[in-house]
């Protein structure tokens, strides 16, 4: 009797004993499990997005430029200040620019950065079908608080072709503004030399400094390869031309109208200079019909 009161005793301790080590094991277990789960979903995530990331690198990879079986010809729009008019054909309100642009974006133009201008002219081969290449001259300062707003709301890129003597001046944007716009990806900062002097009528050294000392500036400020140039006041002749190649820039481009094309020469591109006064839609008229 004796033992087998020893044997009761002895199973009723050990039933206890597994029902305490379930409800202390039991948080823990409840935790492995919450933890497992957010470990499982925290990989279902990160698995979707590395796929998601693996699908836009290869749809960019993949994207194929569409090659001509003609000379192509694109327009370069040509502006300067986003201001008011007041009298000057070189200012634009901001609220037509923003207009011309939501025409273009309408209009499934595809907006070009100067590395891709360049192929297009010496690969004869275009990104989209409708192409533009939107332009500032001078580097004021309401290109930045006007116009990058604008770009960036509609996801459009341009180039500013800035004068290096401004710097420091109140109505033209500061080194760390054109930082800003640059890293955004939208915006490329090119020459428009130095002192924005009219070249043609510079002498041999004088032209050199003014194109390469401008160069020289952008490629360490910006940490590029300036390719571009902007002929001041539309102002060159075959000594200009010659001081750019050896310069290294790839292009220059002109005050000339008409839409682009390589066998105008890559120093001599033409552009589209767009005036005050148009709504959108007159804008698309007027683009539309400047074409050759």
């Amino acid at each position: 009797m004796k033992k087998k009161g020893l044997i009761i005793l002895f199973s009723l301790v050990l039933i206890e004993l597994v029902i305490v080590g379930f409800v202390l094991l039991k948080p823990f277990a409840k935790t492995a499990n919450v933890e497992t789960s957010q470990t499982k979903e925290s990989t279902e995530k990160l698995l979707t997005s590395t796929t998601m990331s693996s699908s836009n690198e290869k749809t960019k990879k993949e994207a194929k430029w569409i090659e001509s079986d003609t000379e192509i010809a694109f327009p370069i729009l040509m502006y300067h200040s986003l201001a008011e008019p007041e009298g000057n054909s070189l200012k634009v309100p901001p609220k037509e620019f923003e207009e011309h642009m939501k025409w273009l974006k309408d209009n499934g133009y595809y907006t070009l950065t100067p590395e891709e201008a360049y192929i297009v002219l010496t690969e004869n081969k275009k990104p989209a079908e409708k192409i533009v290449w939107v332009t500032f001259d001078d580097g004021y300062l309401n290109n930045y608080t006007e116009g990058f707003p604008i770009l960036k709301q509609l996801d459009m890129k341009a180039t500013i072709n800035y004068i290096t003597s401004k710097l420091g001046s109140e109505y033209y944007f500061n080194v760390d503004q054109m930082k800003e716009m640059k890293a955004s990806g939208l915006i490329s900062i090119q020459s428009h030399t130095v002192s924005h002097l009219d070249l043609n009528t510079l002498d041999d050294a004088r032209i050199d400094s003014e194109l390469l000392d401008s160069k020289q500036w952008f490629d360490q400020q910006l940490n590029q390869d300036t390719s571009v140039l902007c002929y001041p006041a539309g102002r060159y002749d075959e000594r200009v031309i010659s001081s750019a190649e050896k310069n290294g820039y790839k292009m220059a481009i002109t005050t000339e109208p008409g839409y682009a094309k390589k066998s105008d020469g890559l120093f001599t591109l033409k552009r589209v200079r767009v005036s005050p006064g148009y709504t959108g839609d007159m804008f698309g008229d007027f683009l539309l019909a400047s074409q050759p």
